[in-house]
This record gives structure tokens, sequence and C-alpha cells, in this order.
């Protein structure tokens, strides 16, 4: 059994490992080319009138919603807590489930299958709590879902 599971878990550790990387590489190069040509964009604008003309155009709102650092809507985070939600829930299951069927694995898969759910019911709960506050701070009137 330990022939499967530790290469296995090895080869997805370290992809996840690669993926966090190239993700985080590819945010921080989009993040320096937008704080570049918002500087570029700056320079330009020389005097406080044409910023404040600029900034009444369509693409001047448009610049200036862009400066903000927060792009994630509530809907976003809550969809994305109730997706880790039921992909850890199901994994802590197919671990438990693993249990009975496989021999001499008792004790290691449930632990892990315990874990699993217990993550993925806090998940869920923080998804659950997410919603109720968005709705309670009035974040979900608060422009376009797009």
């Amino acid at each position: 059994m330990e022939d499967i599971l530790v290469p296995g878990s090895l080869f997805f550790m370290i992809g996840w490992i690669v993926w966090v990387l190239f993700s985080s590489i590819r945010r921080y190069k989009i993040a320096k080319f937008q704080a570049d040509v918002q500087s570029r964009l700056l320079q330009r604008l020389d005097t406080s009138q044409s910023l404040l003309a600029y900034v009444e155009t369509p693409a001047g709102k448009q610049f200036i919603e862009g400066l903000s650092t927060e792009r994630v809507t509530p809907y976003e985070r809550i969809l994305s807590g109730t997706q880790a939600a039921i992909i850890i829930t199901a994994f802590g299951v197919a671990l438990l489930v693993l249990r009975a069927k496989l021999p001499y694995s008792d004790e290691a898969f449930t632990i892990f299958g315990t874990l699993g759910i217990a993550l993925g019911v806090g998940f869920g709960v923080a998804a659950v709590a997410s919603y109720f506050l968005s709705r309670s701070f009035g974040l979900f009137d608060r422009g376009p879902r797009a």
C-alpha cells in the first residue's frame, strides 16, 4: 500500500507546489505590468484638472476601479469556499470508505478521513457565514456581479 500512496502523494504535492509557484509568478507579472501602465498614464496627466477630467470619463472610472487591490467579489469568495468544502469533504469520505476496503489501513485512513471531513465542514461553515455576513453588510448590492 505504501508503494502506491507515497509516490502518488509526492507527485501531487510537487505538482501543487509547481502550480502555486507559476500562478504566483503570473499574478506578480500581471500586477507589475498594470502598475507600470498606470504609472505611465498618471505621468501623462500633468495637472489636477486634467486628472479630474479623465476620471469623469468611462475609461477614467475603469482606471480608478483598477487601482483597488481587492478584485474578488463576495460571490467568488463564497463559491470558492463552497467548492473547497465539497471537495475536501468528498476526499474525507473517500478515505473512510477506503479504510473499510483495504487491509491494514484502519488507523491512518480513519485519522485522515476524519480530518478531511472536519476541514470540509469547516470550509462549508465559513462559506455560509461569509454569505450571511456579506448580505448583512450589503456587499451584494454594491455593484455588478461580473
